[in-house]
């Protein structure tokens, strides 16, 4: 260790040590020389007490850590570059990833049929009635989607922007200040990006008209506004281009195109976080992605600027209503996300307007879609580990967690997971604010699920078997819940789309695969009674849309399953010999089935096992997806064995030219009179 170069006295003195000095031999006093402290600073002394020695290598990075921590998570695409035009190149390898990132659009949704998916179905029907519907349904799809050029009816937003004049009229205030109350009384406690006082206060001053016209922002907000309270009264319409909220509407979206050559503000934010709630329900549905993005990137633009005092309030209270807006809406429609999460700095601001009795709609709300915004990172994304298959497993369970840490931090009276008594919540806010938590839950639910089992399906030796049939039930469960729930879902035209059509649609779908996977299992009639509720619900939709939704069509899909339980009831199905047949196939090892995507013909057993669960379809016909995911113990009666078809060649489609029907297109259409500008713009993303 390092000695001092001055004696403790003279370095007490501040004085430059001098050895025999004459100040020294005055005052007698010997010299010591204290040793050097070494500073207590993180890694000082190994570097202070241990100096290299010339002789010595440094060792190699290797040497020092076998598995060194990367500072800079991998992605799939650093190994592309990586290995790119090198003997290992990737090359058309396609990469392991648990499909299905929605519920209602994307690769491996269960609204797409594709032609594996009716091949299937009809060989487990023995019939072709699903492919016959889903034809019929596509020729109903191609019709709505239909854009006639030549047609610009009355309050179209092609005739509102053909004339500027027109556009800047002003309307009936007192019509218009009673649809402002009205929006601050229906919907502005789920969207409260608004300061209530401010905006009525401006909007019923004397001098406002006059105001309005000299501000394009305003003027489309104003008109979002009083477009959103006359859709949550009587004025809104499931159709674009009819009722009296479509007309306030026009004159908002009239002038959209010049609000994108206008530099970010607080005003034009707002104008169109109000045009894009407006764009949640049907009738915008063509728009919706457009206005969306557009209003996401203005809000991530905006935090950059210098706001203070109330302007700086409101903006923070806009970004989060778009955050938890834009992250569940494309999460449901398996898109990716404009919200960047890691630059997010805005904290979450008080919203009393939003506290709907013990519940912080908007505080939850936010947390929710930051759930969800993990998931789609880290989960429904491609993987850049070496052993991805473990790594989603470890996801699911973290966001199975976190779901559940989400769902306790809920009121006792309306915390998802149990029953919805909407006879014991007081207040329609709050009844409405529970309806959407439950179905919230159970769609996060059914999507971890069904990611299990797919990962089940398509992998060995990862998901345990008692994961595999707790999975299964739970989306059958899951299932049942959100159709039981659809009793309670208001059909109106303010109704979000995935809140009326989307969820519930999707809890249809998976019964039904279930039923005509497993006619003869013991819970068969409870899912056949609760198709036919669903059905119903989706009756509901066409009827209050005067027959523009045809919603019946969803529900002849619980017909065909309730047909082919009779049927097989009907048959002679109790013969002993096939109960055992059917119980030794489903004792065999997973090795005795087949791998998953693999070509050439099908084995032996992989046709006995279809024949044991109840559909013994011809030779010929026989082509069913491989490892059908099964619930339950395997000495138990078949009865009530439940298994549910997940696997790539299920859902199997071509990536380029994806052929098949979207069923969620049922409830799409083009936007009569459209002005071309937004054509061309939806034209990328429709």
């Amino acid at each position: 260790m390092e000695i001092l170069k001055s004696c403790d006295s003279c370095k007490a003195r501040k004085r430059v040590y001098l050895a025999n000095s004459p100040n020294s031999q005055r005052r007698k006093a010997q010299c010591h020389f204290s040793r050097r402290k070494i500073p207590q600073r993180r890694n000082v002394n190994t570097i202070l007490t241990s100096p290299p020695s010339p002789a010595v290598e440094s060792p190699s990075i290797s040497q020092v850590d076998e598995n060194p921590r990367r500072p800079l998570p991998e992605l799939y695409v650093d190994r592309l570059l990586a290995q790119a035009r090198t003997a290992g190149a990737l090359g058309n390898e396609k990469p392991f990833a648990v499909k299905g990132i929605g519920l209602v659009i994307g690769n491996a949704s269960l609204t797409f049929f594709s032609d594996n998916r009716l091949l299937y179905l009809s060989s487990r029907l023995r019939n072709d009635r699903v492919k016959e519907l889903v034809q019929r349904i596509s020729s109903v799809i191609v019709t709505r989607l239909q854009h006639h050029e030549s047609v610009v009816p009355t309050g179209s937003l092609g005739g509102a922007k053909g004339n500027q004049k027109d556009v800047f009229t002003f309307t009936d205030r007192a019509e218009a200040n009673a649809q402002i109350k009205l929006y601050f009384e229906r919907v502005h406690p789920f969207y409260p990006f608004l300061d209530q006082k401010e905006f009525e206060d401006m909007a019923f001053s004397s001098n406002f008209p006059g105001r309005l016209g000299q501000n394009k922002a305003m003027y489309a907000l104003y008109h979002a506004v009083v477009a959103l309270g006359c859709q949550a009264g009587d004025g809104g319409r499931f159709e674009p281009g009819k009722g009296r909220a479509w007309q306030y509407l026009t004159r908002a979206f009239a002038i959209f195109p010049d609000l994108l050559a206008l530099p970010d503000s607080l005003d034009v934010l707002q104008a169109m976080t109000a045009m894009t709630i407006y764009s949640l329900n049907i009738s915008c549905l063509a728009i919706e992605h457009f206005i969306l993005s557009e209003a996401s990137r203005r809000a991530q633009n905006l935090g950059r600027a210098n706001l203070v005092g109330k302007a700086r309030t409101g903006y923070h209270r806009a970004f989060w209503v778009l955050y938890t807006i834009e992250k569940i809406t494309n999460f449901h429609f398996g898109r990716n996300s404009i919200f960047v999460d890691h630059d997010i700095v805005i904290p979450v601001p008080s919203a009393p307007d939003a506290v709907i009795g013990e519940l912080d709609w908007f505080l939850v709300t936010a947390r929710y879609a930051r759930l969800l915004s993990k998931a789609m990172a880290s989960l429904f994304s491609i993987a850049g580990t070496d052993d991805p298959k473990s790594y989603y497993l470890a996801i699911i369970r973290e966001c199975e967690i976190e779901l559940e840490q989400w769902r306790m931090s809920i009121p006792v009276g309306i915390r998802p997971g149990q029953p919805y008594q909407s006879h014991g919540i007081q207040g329609t806010l709050l009844r409405l604010a529970a309806l959407r938590i439950h179905l919230l839950y159970n769609s996060f639910k059914l999507s971890l699920s069904r990611a299990t089992l797919h990962l089940a399906a398509n992998t060995s030796n990862i998901v345990s078997q008692a994961s595999q049939a707790e999975s299964t039930r739970a989306m059958m469960e899951t299932s049942r819940s959100v159709l039981e729930l659809t009793a309670f879902i208001d059909v109106e035209p303010n109704t979000p789309l995935w809140i009326m059509a989307g969820i519930p649609v999707v809890a249809l779908f998976i019964l039904f695969d279930l039923v005509v996977t497993n006619p003869k299992h013991a819970g068969t009639s409870t899912n056949l009674a609760l198709l036919d509720m669903a059905g119903g619900h989706f009756s509901r939709i066409e009827y209050a849309s005067g027959g523009s939704l045809p919603g019946s069509l969803i529900g002849e899909f619980a017909h065909i399953a309730r047909e082919y339980v009779n049927t097989v009831k009907n048959e002679d199905s109790s013969n002993p010999s096939l109960d055992k047949q059917s119980l030794a196939l489903l004792k065999s090892p997973p090795a005795t089935f087949s791998p998953l995507n693999r070509t050439g013909p099908q084995p032996p057993c992989e046709k006995r096992l279809t024949t044991a669960i109840g559909s013994p379809p011809s030779p010929e016909m026989t082509h069913v997806p491989d490892n059908l995911v099964f619930d339950n113990d395997i000495n138990m009666p078949l009865d009530d064995a439940l298994l549910f078809p997940i696997n790539d060649r299920y859902f199997e489609m071509d990536d380029e030219t994806p052929m098949g029907t979207d069923i969620m297109d049922l409830f799409n259409s083009a936007m009569p009179g459209i002005d071309p500008f937004f054509n061309q713009m939806m034209g990328r993303d429709h």
